[in-house]
């Protein structure tokens, strides 16, 4: 613990005072966002668990139904269908506020399914793939702005902490000390102002007692 290099005067005292009740004020917020922080990390690491598995669940199935597909229609022949497919596809991101600072909303759009070949020489299981691996983008974008989410939230959680850190340990700690050495300086200058002036008072006292005694 330091103590700031300043003059013991009435006026840095104030000032330090002040600027005390400040930084404990922001050391209050600071603590209060860092709480919130670790709340929404917890909860998104929950959910980022939930959906990973949910696309993990759903990529087996697409390429599963994929190798059913293949097999019941031809690798070749499941080609030159997909070279004829084209759907629109948009990711759209949006950002939203978080406990202070900007978090993405990401979604992946695409148009709605419709078959883009002829019936002759497909089967249900070509659409069927075809919806799967869709559906699978959705969760992908679902599952990237998550991770993005937890990965800005611990950037900020650590500068969050840095923050509280040093408010905690190094300045109001120092304000303290500098204010506990001028409340001791100002004490000492009062009590030798208060003897001097005693002093003072007694010589007074004792030269208008010596023309008394000589009369």
């Amino acid at each position: 613990m330091g103590r700031l290099n300043v003059a013991p005067t009435k006026s840095v005292q104030l000032n330090l005072k002040r600027d005390l009740d400040m930084a404990t004020e922001g050391y209050n917020l600071l603590e209060q966002k860092r709480e919130i922080l670790v709340m929404e990390m917890m909860r998104l690491l929950a959910r980022v668990q939930v959906v990973q598995k949910e696309l993990t669940e759903r990529r087996e199935k697409a390429y599963r139904v994929l190798r059913m597909a293949i097999a019941q229609n031809g690798y070749m022949h499941l080609r030159n269908v997909a070279s004829g497919v084209h759907y629109e596809h948009q990711v759209a991101v949006e950002t939203t506020v978080t406990a202070g600072f900007r978090t993405p909303h990401i979604a992946a759009n695409h148009s709605d399914f419709h078959s883009q070949y002829g019936f002759a020489g497909t089967d249900a299981l070509v659409d069927a793939t075809m919806q799967n691996f869709l559906e699978m983008m959705e969760t992908i974008a679902a599952l990237a702005e998550m991770e993005t989410t937890v990965m800005l939230l611990a950037r900020e959680l650590k500068k969050t902490q840095r923050r509280v850190n040093a408010l905690e340990h190094i300045f109001i700690p120092d304000y303290k000390a500098t204010l506990h050495y001028i409340a001791e300086s100002l004490e000492s200058k009062e009590l030798d102002s208060f003897f001097t002036s005693k002093m003072i008072k007694k010589r007074l006292e004792a030269a208008q007692e010596v023309p008394k005694q000589d009369s």
